[in-house]
């Protein structure tokens, strides 16, 4: 048997052993649906004809064009998980006794799919819609006999933002969502002047991250050890702008804080 039968067979004994509780393990998140709208309007002007309310297609640019089919592309369908805030690259580690938890994990087993986490307002305590994907990965999970307990540790991977009205699956136990995956997102169109500031700003983060550990070690927040820890998960920094910047904010924002 394969390590992840083995887990997917433990974590169904834990559920048949786990009595069903009535909690909030997601909380459920309102946000407008903006994308999905953006789909339906641009369907019917594409699809419009002579007897639809909708007969004078809408008139779009390539732009528009192409914007419209890197949604369509790029949404889908994933369970989500109000927990942490998360930026690409970072590790968090999850300890749940809660047999919602486990049946997360076992779903996600099963269908080979990705969680969409998300953080807090930290103002407002409402879920963000903005957060990152994590896969489950077997390798990564331990489970506890005696405490019922899933354990398991998570790597943010691509950007993603919530479009729907989240709903509960069929067991009652997690939520899921339709979102899009942001890191195919076209980039704002800059002038030349802004993308050479834009490097130029770039430029200077190496730099200013080998202060900023500086800075770190000397206020004692933590040692060489749990620096390098924290710069070995990141990996190396990247060359592109905008990952760059992904990787700054994630070493300046370690998950545990400092």
């Amino acid at each position: 048997m394969s390590r992840l039968s083995m887990i997917v067979s433990a974590l169904s004994l834990f559920l048949c052993q786990s009595e069903v509780m009535v909690s909030a393990f997601s909380i459920p998140m309102t946000t407008g649906n903006r994308r999905a709208t953006q789909l339906s309007v641009l369907e019917k002007g594409l699809h419009a004809d002579d007897s639809s309310e909708y007969a004078t297609p809408l008139k779009l640019t390539m732009e528009d064009m192409e914007r419209f089919q890197t949604l369509k592309t790029s949404s889908t369908t994933m369970p989500i998980l109000i927990l942490d805030s998360m930026l690409p690259k970072q590790e968090l580690s999850i300890d749940s006794s809660d047999p919602k938890m486990a049946r997360l994990v076992h779903y996600c087993l099963e269908n080979n799919c990705e969680i969409a986490m998300l953080g807090l307002n930290p103002t407002t305590g409402a879920p963000l819609s903005r957060g990152v994907t994590v896969r489950v990965d077997e390798s990564k999970i331990q489970l506890s006999p005696t405490t019922k307990s899933v354990i398991l540790s998570v790597t943010g991977g691509r950007r993603m933002e919530v479009q729907s009205q989240p709903w509960l699956d069929d067991s009652g136990s997690f939520y899921l969502s339709n979102v899009e995956l942001i890191d195919t997102r076209k980039e704002p169109s800059l002038s030349r002047e802004q993308q050479t500031l834009v490097h130029q700003l770039s430029d200077t983060l190496p730099k200013a991250i080998r202060t900023w550990s500086r800075w770190v070690l000397k206020s004692g927040k933590t040692d060489k050890e749990g620096l390098q820890a924290i710069m070995d998960g990141l990996g190396p920094m990247p060359t592109d702008v905008t990952e760059r910047a992904f990787w700054v904010a994630a070493a300046l924002n370690p998950l545990p804080s400092l």
